[in-house]
């Protein structure tokens, strides 16, 4: 297949590699502004690229700022960015896209679908393309550029899979099947979007840990932030989630067993508590951070996550209090307002939602 990878950051050039690797043709863009982050592996043809311990070097340059040239041809475009800039990257996009292409976001699910659609009816241009997204980035992985090196620690075992419009959900499954065989098909965009575990997971204990983060040097939020006390906050935003999910009509994966699912937790230790799976999970345990306050662990899964969670909540009256105290608490120490520019059901649309 022609794929275009839009971003430049860790996962996307890991899925440009992962492509490659998978013999398919692949184009990558990069804002000019980050171009020369890739002058190492231009210089040298490519990257190094370590798959869960396998080492290869896989050639890639085809690297450009030219959003025409990046998207001419491709039949899937990979959207792999954070999601706060979805709409910023849909306006560059919009121009070029046509409507046989697929528009695949391997992100952690924020309703792109939707997002990018709401930009084309503002721009004008009735081209529509088919759109599918995923609740999680489909690796665990981190790209070292000053080295050209890509250490990919896990392909992700289980990933949940939608559309927008179920009329092409099998036809799109199909196709994406053949670039990451561990996807499962859902009906629903909302299972999908509640799928996604960083609202869940990174608000509210790095909130019970900004007097430690502002005052460390490093930090580690999954080796050292979960604890046994932190987690309850967690576990209390589950509880929500599931909830909320039950109100819509399906079973939703425990924060537990979705990640024992996916591969970043191993089965045999699922009695173990889950602060104490994060502390020592093999690839949690390997990232590091948040080291500033101000961190995506907070802006992002905030305001494209919990922000939309609470919306939703009071659309079908599910009652989400520490979900919103999150939210209160958060905007208060980064003084700003989340709820009031965070993603909301009626800034997607409810028609689009399925709400009338």
């Amino acid at each position: 297949m022609k794929i275009a990878i839009v971003g430049s950051g860790n996962g996307a050039v890991t899925a440009a590699l992962d492509m490659i690797n998978k013999g398919h043709e692949v184009k990558l863009y990069c804002r000019n502004q980050s171009m020369n982050k890739f002058d190492k592996a231009l210089a040298q043809g490519g990257f190094t690229f370590n798959n869960e311990g396998e080492e290869s070097f896989i050639e890639f340059t085809n690297v450009s700022d030219d959003m025409e040239y990046v998207l001419q041809d491709a039949e899937v475009i990979q959207i792999v960015i954070p999601s706060s800039f979805i709409e910023h990257y849909a306006q560059t996009m919009a121009p070029f896209v046509k409507k046989e292409q697929l528009i695949f976001f391997n992100i952690a699910a924020s309703m792109g679908s939707i997002r990018f659609m709401n930009v084309l009816e503002d721009m004008h241009i009735d081209v529509l393309p088919h759109f599918a997204e995923v609740n999680t980035l489909t690796y665990g992985t981190r790209v070292n550029f000053e080295e050209a090196r890509v250490d990919l620690s896990l392909n992700v075992r289980k990933v949940h899979f939608s559309t927008y419009d179920k009329e092409y959900l099998s036809d799109c499954f199909d196709k994406i099947e053949t670039l990451y065989p561990n996807i499962v098909k859902e009906e629903s965009l909302w299972k999908t979007n509640l799928e996604n575990g960083n609202p869940e997971v990174h608000p509210g204990p790095t909130l019970l840990n900004v007097g430690r983060i502002d005052y460390a040097d490093n930090f580690a939020l999954y080796e050292e932030g979960i604890t046994k006390h932190t987690v309850r906050l967690l576990h209390a935003v589950e509880l929500e989630r599931l909830t909320l999910g039950r109100k819509l009509g399906f079973e939703l994966s425990t924060a537990k067993e979705a990640r024992i699912e996916r591969g970043y937790l191993e089965r045999q230790d699922e009695d173990e508590p889950l602060n104490r799976l994060f502390n020592t999970s093999p690839v949690f345990s390997q990232i590091k951070g948040p080291n500033h306050v101000k961190n995506r662990y907070l802006t992002e899964d905030i305001a494209f996550g919990l922000v939309l969670w609470s919306s939703l909540g009071r659309e079908i009256d599910v009652a989400t209090p520490n979900i919103d105290a999150i939210i209160v608490l958060a905007s208060t120490i980064l003084e700003r307002d989340f709820f009031e520019e965070g993603l909301t059901i009626d800034e997607l649309g409810k028609d689009k939602l399925g709400f009338e």
